[in-house]
């Protein structure tokens, strides 16, 4: 027990690493104050508190982590919990029973670390901790074990156990959802809100986090046909745009072509929203799709990921619905200005789709600025932008252009989603950020039905043909942005980054999205089905197979290694006999080290006693119960590098023959 105390703290310290950043931060101090307090206590003399001591701290420690986490009961509260308890239990440890113990608390820190992340990084810290972990374990329990040689052991353990967790990876059936059902209720989400007012957009496109990834099954289409709806907004009070009725399930499309197939991989799996290409006729099961063209997820979210869409580019939506009447309404009154231009419009005109006409004219040649800080606005707000300061974001064009079409009499609406992404080249697939949040508009026009029209194209066009941030002028573009102009140097670095987004994509899609429904078409292509026993029976053959064939490709390893590699004590050996035999004393093959320390006795009784104490030593740590022993072998080297026996002279009585073999 003694001198365990620190090597428990290591242990314990490598699980709570991974839930810092999830942990409010008074947690890890609770953690290493006491942590602190028990390693010292034991060369210092401390004592330890008692039970009662004990329980008054476990009750507080409960209590504040349940403050902390505001009477939400989730994912963070019970890793704060057990965080806070891993911190107590080094206070308790007075047998080997509570070593064990904390050990295997330490073990399960780690492995609670995936309810918040399964990254590869995570991944790779997960086994790097359970070798650190395993290595305390058996130094613990045999402390004459040097520790470089616990985490060599350890290390061999884990690798001997990849071939069965490889089996059990692909051929155990799946669990599809959360583990005991608990999810996390502080995940992030896609930024846009049921509310759109100035500023919403253009504060989430100074983040560069990814939103979700997106892998088409064919070509990637055109920046300016990658919109990814997720809300439509309805109603407006002359501030802000609301999204207050929802809307009626099933999407009518009379027409629909140049159909697109993808899959796509959001950040988090607890994301508000889904966001299909516009227009989607095909959505995951569990999802529905509304009357607005917007999913709808099921509570407690998808099974599984990544989700697979079908959608058009090219449609038509068909008639106008009742429900729609909520796309024609305006506040009663406000900015009469911009009412009495699409009054104008509306009566110059013989079909709405001029009015759309005259309204992107409008923006397109008035001196419009798109930008991310415009001035703001008060009073009457659309009259303002229209007529004023004509500098704004994409919401500022959106709502202004809505208001125009319903004051015309023409249904129209604000979209909230996504437009363009970055291709990553090395994956070949879309990656979309909170940069390229952005807002359009949609108008209802007889014989089409709903009609995308962007106002922010005719302001900025390469906004929406080359992607986020060059429509902006130079000084609004974020840090992170890399344009024409930009040094070889940042676009090295960007090469990197698409590089390390690459692997961690492959490594989400292909590990962490290994589902039930993936897990059946690989035992499909096996010949095995995990529809009746005779496939579970198939597969099994295959997972009993494939862990043979690693486990003897091990053992090939292992012995050709074995046969190749030569001891240090077998190296000192060798060296040994080597400066004997340049002194003509020479032993056969078929001689043990002890037939050939008696050999040296009769007839080199000068080098005897140094020879003694080398081939005992070699034989202690050869077949002895000093095999092992650090200690000796460091004799043992020291020994035969001193041993030079041409400066070892023999006594002038001493005669005899100098070369013999035996």
């Amino acid at each position: 027990m003694k001198g365990t105390l620190p090597l428990l703290v290591a242990a314990l310290a490598a699980g709570l690493i991974p839930h810092m950043p999830h942990l409010s931060p008074w947690i890890p101090a609770w953690c290493f104050v006491f942590w602190g307090y028990a390693a010292l206590s034991e060369p210092r003399g401390w004592p330890l508190p008692r039970p009662l001591s004990r329980m008054c701290l476990t009750f507080l420690g409960f209590a504040c982590v349940f403050v902390s986490s505001n009477g939400v009961i989730d994912n963070s509260f019970g890793a704060g919990l057990l965080c806070v308890m891993a911190g107590l239990k080094t206070l308790e440890v007075r047998r080997e029973r509570d070593l064990f113990i904390a050990i295997f608390i330490a073990y399960f820190m780690v492995v609670s670390s995936l309810f918040f992340s399964a990254s590869l990084v995570m991944t790779v810290y997960m086994v790097a901790a359970m070798i650190h972990i395993t290595a305390i374990l058996l130094r613990i329990n045999c402390p004459g074990v040097p520790l470089k040689e616990a985490f060599k052991v350890s290390g061999a353990i884990t690798g001997k156990a990849i071939p069965l967790t490889l089996v059990l990876f692909f051929f155990f059936p799946r669990i599809d959802g959360s583990l005991f059902g608990i999810s996390s209720k502080r995940s992030a989400t896609s930024g846009f809100s049921n509310t759109l007012s100035p500023g919403s957009v253009s504060r989430m496109v100074k983040s560069e986090a990814p939103v979700f990834r997106v892998t088409f099954g064919d070509a990637i289409p055109s920046p300016d046909q990658r919109y990814f709806r997720g809300i439509v907004f309805q109603t407006f009070d002359g501030i802000t745009w609301r999204s207050t009725t929802r809307p009626p399930s099933g999407a009518l499309v009379t027409s629909a072509a140049s159909h697109v197939s993808y899959d796509i991989m959001v950040e988090t799996k607890n994301s508000d929203r889904l966001f299909p290409l516009d227009l989607p006729t095909r959505i995951p099961k569990g999802t529905r799709l509304r009357a607005d063209y917007t999913l709808e997820k099921p509570k407690g979210g998808l099974k599984e990921a990544p989700y697979r869409f079908q959608s058009a580019t090219a449609y038509a939506t068909g008639p106008f619905n009742p429900w729609e009447a909520v796309f024609t309404r305006l506040p009663a009154g406000g900015n009469p200005q911009s009412r009495r231009l699409a009054r104008r419009w509306r009566a110059q005109a013989t079909e709405a789709r001029q009015v759309v006409d005259n309204a992107l004219a409008y923006l397109g040649s008035n001196g419009f600025v798109y930008t991310l800080n415009p001035p703001p606005l008060s009073g009457e707000r659309v009259d303002r932008f229209l007529f004023e300061s004509r500098k704004g974001f994409c919401e500022h064009y959106a709502s202004a252009f809505v208001y125009l079409m319903r004051a015309a009499g023409i249904p129209a609406r604000i979209v909230g989603g996504y437009l363009g992404g970055t291709v990553n080249p090395m994956g070949h697939y879309l990656i979309v950020r909170q940069a390229d949040a952005h807002a359009w508009t949609e108008v209802w026009l007889k014989g089409e039905g709903w009609v995308r029209v962007d106002p922010t194209s005719v302001v900025a066009p390469d906004r929406v043909e080359r992607g986020a941030g060059f429509g902006l002028p130079e000084a609004d573009r974020p840090s992170f942005f890399i344009g024409d102009g930009a040094s070889f140097l940042a676009r090295g670095l960007k090469r990197i980054q698409l590089g390390w987004d690459a692997v961690n994509y492959h490594w989400d899609t292909r590990v962490i999205g290994y589902s039930g429904t993936l897990q059946d078409a690989f035992l499909k292509k096996l010949g095995a089905s995990s529809g009746n026993w005779k496939g579970w029976l198939t597969a099994a053959a295959w997972g009993i197979s494939f862990c043979g064939a690693i486990f003897a490709l091990a053992w090939l390893i292992l012995e050709l290694r074995s046969r190749n590699r030569t001891s240090p004590a077998r190296a000192s050996w060798e060296l040994f006999q080597k400066k004997l035999r340049k002194e003509n004393i020479t032993r056969h093959g078929a001689t043990g080290p002890l037939d050939f320390l008696d050999h040296i006795k009769r007839e080199h009784p000068h080098l005897y006693p140094e020879a003694r104490s080398i081939i005992r030593l070699y034989v202690a740590l050869t077949y002895g119960r000093d095999a092992g022993n650090n200690t000796k072998l460091g004799d043992l080297k020291r020994a035969v590098t001193r041993f030079n026996p041409r400066k070892i002279h023999p006594r002038a009585q001493e005669t005899g023959p100098r070369v013999r073999r035996i």
